[in-house]
Formats: structure tokens, C-alpha cells, sequence
């Protein structure tokens, strides 16, 4: 089974910062690949606008947007720590 890719997207502010924390820190130990995306960046502006991101941070994992704002320790443990 392919390890699954967790985007990050961010602004650069502190709740972006919590938001990729929390979700390296549940995700460690799963073999999901995160990474981060920042919105200011050129390149992955466009990929805000194709992904329909309305709020950051949002967090997409292979492909679909599945949070948008900064998530809580449970949801983050239920959704992404498989």
C-alpha cells in the first residue's frame, strides 16, 4: 500500500505553524509523507485555487481537501493516524 501525502497548506501565521505541528506529530509514526505548502509561494497558489481552499491552514490528503482552519488533537488522531 502506497503511504498517503499530506499536504499543509499555510499563510505563514502561528495557527499554520500549530496546525503542521499537530499533524507531524500524529502522523510520525504512520509512514505518511507531509508536506508543507505555502499559500504565498507562486507555485502552490495555483494549487489552492484548483484544490477550492477557502481558509488556511487546510490540510489535503491525496488530493482531497479535508480540513480547513486549524483542526483539534482528536479530530487530527481520528482522520490521520491510520
Amino acid at each position: 500500500m502506497k503511504p498517503r501525502t499530506i499536504e499543509v497548506f499555510t499563510a505563514g501565521c502561528p495557527v499554520c505553524s500549530e496546525t503542521l505541528e499537530l499533524v507531524k506529530r500524529v502522523t510520525k509514526d504512520c509512514g505518511c509523507r507531509v508536506v508543507e505548502k505555502k499559500s504565498t509561494e507562486k507555485a502552490h497558489f495555483e494549487e489552492v485555487k484548483v484544490y477550492g481552499v477557502k481558509a488556511m491552514p487546510a490540510i489535503v490528503v491525496d488530493g482531497v481537501v479535508v480540513y480547513q482552519g486549524k483542526p483539534d488533537q482528536k479530530w487530527a488522531e481520528a482522520m490521520l493516524k491510520l
